[in-house]
C-alpha cells in the first residue's frame, strides 16, 4: 500500500497507526505549543516534518506529524501554553492499553490524577485519557474501544 493510500484510509476514518502497537508500549507523542502555525514551521524547517489533519476530528487545533510516510505524533495548540491541569507544558507520551476505563481506575488507585476529560477520536480511531502520575508527569492512555 502506498503512503498516499495509507493517508487516505487514515483520513477517511481508519484507526491511527498506534492501534497496532502492543499494550504497554509508547505509541505516540504530542508536543504542546502556543502557536500551532509557528511550531509547524519550526519543526518543518528543523526536522523536515510534514503535517496532516484528521477529518471530522474533535481536535481542532491539532496537526499530526508525518515522517517518511508514517504518522508519528502530533503538535497540539495549548491555550496559554499550559496543560489542561494548569501546570507547565510538556510533551505527552501515549501508552496503549486494552481497556481505558479499567486502566484509569487502576491509575487512580495508584495515586494518579485524571487530567481533563476522556477524548473519543471518532471514526474507530479509539479514545484516550490523560493522567498525571505521582511525580507530576502527564501521560496519555489510549485504547481502541
Amino acid at each position: 500500500m502506498s503512503s498516499e493510500q495509507r493517508e487516505n484510509r487514515l483520513l477517511a476514518g481508519d484507526s491511527l497507526p498506534f492501534a497496532r502497537t502492543k499494550v504497554g508500549r509508547a505509541a505516540w507523542f504530542d508536543l504542546p505549543c502556543a502557536d500551532l502555525a509557528d511550531a509547524m514551521s519550526f519543526y518543518e524547517g528543523l526536522l523536515n516534518w510534514k503535517y496532516r489533519q484528521m477529518e471530522n476530528s474533535a481536535l481542532a487545533d491539532y496537526a499530526m506529524i508525518e515522517v517518511g510516510g508514517e504518522l508519528i505524533g502530533g503538535l497540539r495548540q495549548t491555550p496559554g501554553h499550559r496543560t489542561p491541569g494548569g501546570g507547565e507544558t510538556m510533551p505527552i507520551l501515549y501508552f496503549t492499553v486494552e481497556n481505558l476505563e479499567t486502566k484509569v481506575v487502576r491509575a487512580k488507585e495508584l495515586g494518579a490524577k485524571v487530567v481533563g476529560q476522556r477524548v473519543d477520536l471518532g471514526k474507530d480511531r479509539g479514545c484516550y485519557q490523560w493522567i498525571e502520575d505521582r511525580e507530576g508527569n502527564v501521560i496519555g492512555l489510549w485504547a481502541r474501544e
